[in-house]
């Protein structure tokens, strides 16, 4: 018979296999490796939101990797590639900067749209009481799933961003991601999802 200690050694090792198998199970790579310059420090910010509408609804306004005037009210003034492909890249102006961003993977499936996109450097001003806040390049994933039988959507997103004040970035990328998400539900009328799904749903997020 097994030892105690291998027993504990063999279930942890299936519990590794078992969350890789979980991770690999989408094609879509989760690619958020970037590296931070000198005086520049990684921050990490996840956020997440649920609203009562399908997801098609939210696809039909943010599926083009070259439109994101429903981000905060980004402009896109030039793109290079072909939208929804790796590779892609959209410049345009944000808050009083300029962003300069490639699309970096893509998944689109009946019940999810996920991609990433690696931003470069820039500098703006978050308002009239903080400094000027740098961003040394940043990761973002975005994903928007169906849930309870199609009633509704789960979003979620990651963000690694390099700058250097990490506890302005996180405040300014988080708010940046609500007010842009409940805008956006907003927009067509959706309401946010607190609690279970509707009695007449299935929730199938799981």
């Amino acid at each position: 018979m097994l030892s105690t200690v291998a027993r504990r050694a063999l279930a942890i090792v299936f519990i590794g296999l078992t969350l890789t198998s979980s991770v690999q199970g989408s094609n879509h790579p989760i690619s958020n490796d970037i590296e931070c310059p000198a005086n520049s420090h990684i921050s990490f910010v996840h956020n997440s939101y649920t609203y009562n509408a399908p997801l098609h609804k939210f696809t039909e306004i943010t599926g083009s990797f070259f439109n994101v005037s429903w981000y905060d009210n980004a402009i896109v003034n030039s793109t290079t590639g072909t939208d929804n492909v790796p590779g892609a890249k959209r410049s345009g102006g944000f808050a009083g900067a300029i962003f300069n961003e490639t699309l970096t993977a893509v998944e689109k499936r009946s019940d999810a749209y996920i991609f990433s996109y690696h931003g470069k450097g820039f500098t703006f001003i978050p308002g009239p009481s903080y400094p000027p806040l740098r961003f040394d390049g940043y990761a973002e994933t975005m994903r928007f799933e169906s849930i309870c039988g199609g009633k509704a959507t789960y979003i979620d997103l990651l963000s690694y961003v390099c700058s250097d004040n990490q506890p302005l970035t996180y405040t300014v990328w988080s708010t940046l991601h609500t007010s842009s998400f409940d805008g956006l539900a907003q927009s067509f009328g959706a309401t946010v999802l607190a609690g279970d799904c509707p009695q007449e749903a299935h929730c199938d997020k799981n």
